[in-house]
């Protein structure tokens, strides 16, 4: 976080005009900086999804798809590599849910007790949860 902080301020500093050498050493490199700066993001992304994942037992991949993002999600406890969800950032400027595209997965989870958060409720958060619980009490035979 402190490294980040120096280099926010050093970017300030190159681009603050005539006084753009002000606390910057003289043999600065800025494209060590944005080197660095790729390196520093590309961490905490990863940070990020592995947070993700150890919280909610998903793994989120994200898909872009011209204007729209697209979002793989596969469970840990998945019994199958194959076993993906497919969601899609929805047109339109107030998004309040993603939407849920047809895999194969899907198609079979519309026809268990998990899809009604989604049909009767509306509610993709409820359906996770409710298929990551499933999942598990498959695995573990509670």
């Amino acid at each position: 976080k402190a490294e980040i902080e120096v280099l926010q301020r050093q970017v300030k500093a190159l681009s603050g005009g005539a006084n753009k050498n002000k606390g910057v050493a003289p043999d600065f490199d800025p494209n060590k900086l944005h080197q660095r700066l790729k390196e520093s993001f590309k961490e905490q992304i990863a940070m990020f999804r592995e947070g993700v994942y150890l919280l909610t037992g998903y793994r989120v991949e994200m898909i872009p798809d011209n204007d729209r993002f697209k979002f793989k999600v596969r469970s840990v406890f998945a019994e199958r590599e194959s076993d993906i969800l497919m969601f899609q950032w929805p047109e339109g400027k107030e998004v309040t849910s993603l939407d849920l595209l047809d895999t194969e997965h899907a198609r079979l989870l519309s026809r268990t007790p998990s899809y009604e958060y989604i049909s009767k409720f509306h509610s993709l958060p409820a359906f996770l949860a409710s298929v990551q619980l499933s999942l598990f009490e498959k695995q573990t035979l509670v």
